[in-house]
């Protein structure tokens, strides 16, 4: 099957989560099973990607299934979500004044280059204006 161990949830009250290293299906890095409250996740991912990735699948976890019709938008919800709790904009801001490479920017956060995607996709204004600061910052304008 794979390897499994038990991680505990942080949360008081919240039942224990398996997190299984094996295969959760083609083309997935990682996925939920809800009814064992399981989460299968890629061999062979870098930790930066398991990381990203491991956190995506909990936010699944927590906000249950989604409704039928509903999946494409409940994934771009998660996406964000995922990205907001990994990425500070402090670290976003920091990370831009000396790159905008999003592999860089990738390695840098110690996430995968989806997840910053997905940060500078949906930042909110004030956030914005904070990164546009740093990175001009960067380039000698102030």
């Amino acid at each position: 099957m794979g390897k499994r161990f038990q991680a505990r949830h942080t949360a008081v009250g919240r039942p224990p989560v398996t997190v299984v290293i094996g295969d959760p299906g083609p083309g997935l890095l990682g996925r939920v099973d809800y009814d064992s409250r399981t989460i299968t996740l890629a061999a062979g991912l870098l930790q930066r990607e398991l990381r990203t990735t491991l956190t995506h699948e909990l936010i699944h976890l927590e906000r249950g299934p989604a409704p039928e019709g509903e999946q494409p938008k409940d994934e771009v919800a998660v996406e964000r979500e995922t990205a907001r709790r990994l990425i500070s904009v402090c670290e976003l801001a920091d990370a831009v004044t000396w790159t905008d490479d999003l592999d860089e920017l990738a390695l840098e956060l110690w996430v995968d280059t989806a997840a910053v995607k997905a940060r500078l996709l949906h930042l909110t204004d004030d956030e914005r204006a904070l990164i546009e600061v740093a990175w001009r910052s960067r380039e000698g304008h102030t």
